[in-house]
């Protein structure tokens, strides 16, 4: 029974690997707001495409809001060049019910995505793709999805194909600038370290990436410094204070409780 089991196993990996792919599968289709799509026109324009094919499972929906959360990393990082995409394996929904099931999610929603599915090895509950890049390469495909083992496998894949765009990647590392207090109502202090002397700037986002509030801080010195930004007119909910100095960014969350 254990070799038999063994060998099953192995015939399942080789039909897996079989079927990887180094390059996308191209298509053209609407999603379920009416927009017509071509993915191959979509990478050529510096996009990289993040997709998950799911269908009606608990676990297909638990993925997807992990992946929400690397989505709006980059929705941050990278204004509009990393793109979501929620694909339904094999019409086992409808528009109206695939909505209700992405509720609160802030990906695009298409239907039927049968054919891709067989091209990337079959539906893992959900299959994760990762593309990107002119020549439409696929950068990560994999059948199924774990949050603790596979997020940075998917960053690195993203940090990849925007590579190839010639796109600089900005991280949400917090390494140099930290808000308190947070939650926040009224103001708060940004503090950020500088390596050297650089001309400093504050943006304050939507989680979309939308901005809200633009601060140019001019030179500051190396080393530490720090600002109090007012938040009193903002909404309540969940924003991202981005730091811009020399060409690099770096941005943290801030809850704004009003």
């Amino acid at each position: 029974m254990k070799k038999l089991l063994l060998s099953t196993l192995s015939i399942l990996l080789i039909y897996n690997l079989s079927f990887a792919q180094s390059t996308a599968m191209d298509w053209t289709k609407n999603d379920c707001d009416g927009i017509s799509h071509n993915l191959y026109t979509e990478l050529e324009e510096g996009n990289v495409i993040l997709s998950a094919y799911v269908m009606t499972c608990g676990s297909c929906i638990s993925a997807a809001n992990y992946l929400e959360q690397i989505y709006l990393d980059y929705s941050v990082s990278n204004p509009d060049k990393v793109k979501f995409y929620a694909i339904d394996w094999n019409t086992s929904f409808t528009c109206s019910s695939f909505e209700s099931w992405a509720s609160g999610l802030s990906c695009t929603l298409f239907l039927d995505g049968y054919d891709e599915v067989n091209y990337y090895g079959g539906m893992g509950m959900p299959t994760v793709v990762v593309l990107g890049g002119s020549d439409h390469t696929v950068y990560y495909d994999k059948l199924g999805y774990n949050h603790s083992t596979d997020d940075q496998a998917i960053r690195d894949a993203i940090d990849a194909a925007l590579s190839t765009t010639g796109i600089n990647q900005i991280h949400e590392t917090g390494s140099s600038i930290d808000v308190f207090p947070n939650p926040a109502t009224t103001s708060v202090n940004i503090s950020f370290t500088l390596n050297a002397a650089a001309a400093v700037s504050l943006d304050v986002m939507t989680i979309l990436g939308s901005k809200v509030q633009t601060i140019n801080l001019g030179m500051q010195s190396a080393g530490q410094n720090s600002y109090q930004l007012s938040i009193g007119k903002l909404n309540s909910g969940l924003y991202f204070v981005q730091l811009n100095y020399e060409g690099a960014s770096e941005a943290i969350k801030l809850m704004v409780l009003n």
